[in-house]
């Protein structure tokens, strides 16, 4: 009996005697706990990519997007139908999808995600007027969204698709303004 009553207590000696242990636990939760936190605070900031254009509007992006895409550059415009009320102040929202078939093929034929990228496909840019009337284009940060699938989303999302969008969007915001300076040139 005495034999047992010892190895009790020292059983309850030796959990006392580890707060390492415990130590190491909390340390790990509390790890784990932070990263979590910081992880989804950098998807919420950095999901989105936004764009503003100081000097144009959402209705002068509207207009480049149906009637100045390049013929050449491989991408489709159409305007997406959106069942969203319209923002309460009266600002314009223009929802568009921006899409090349060549980088779809791509996306849904990778052997890892091709059964889920093709409902990830990052193709719509939000286009709204912001507070001060400026152009603002949003789109979904497609970089980002690369490097969390990697492999061949990877290369398609990151060397593709990110900087094409971008090109793109610059390209119509030049041509906008370049349009607004002749306009301005010509009249009396």
């Amino acid at each position: 009996m005495e034999s047992l009553t010892e190895t009790i207590t020292e059983q309850k000696r030796s959990r006392k005697k580890n707060p390492a242990l415990a130590a190491f636990l909390l340390g790990a939760i509390a790890g784990a706990a932070a990263m979590f936190c910081a992880g989804f605070l950098y998807l919420r900031h950095n999901l989105i990519v936004s764009y503003e254009f100081p000097g144009l509007t959402a209705d002068d992006f509207d207009d480049a997007f149906e009637n100045a895409m390049p013929a050449d550059s491989g991408w489709k415009s159409s305007r997406e139908a959106c069942s969203l009320p319209l923002p309460s102040d009266g600002r314009a929202l223009y929802n568009w999808k921006l899409c090349n078939r060549t980088h779809a093929r791509g996306l849904m034929d990778d052997p890892d995600h091709g059964l889920v990228l093709p409902a990830l496909i990052p193709c719509t840019v939000s286009v709204t007027n912001g507070p001060d009337g400026n152009a603002v284009v949003s789109r979904l940060n497609t970089s980002l969204l690369g490097v969390i699938y990697g492999g061949n989303a990877r290369r398609v999302l990151r060397s593709g698709i990110a900087p094409e969008q971008e090109a793109l969007i610059s390209m119509l915001a030049d041509g906008i303004r370049k349009e607004k300076a002749q306009r301005k040139e010509t009249e009396p």
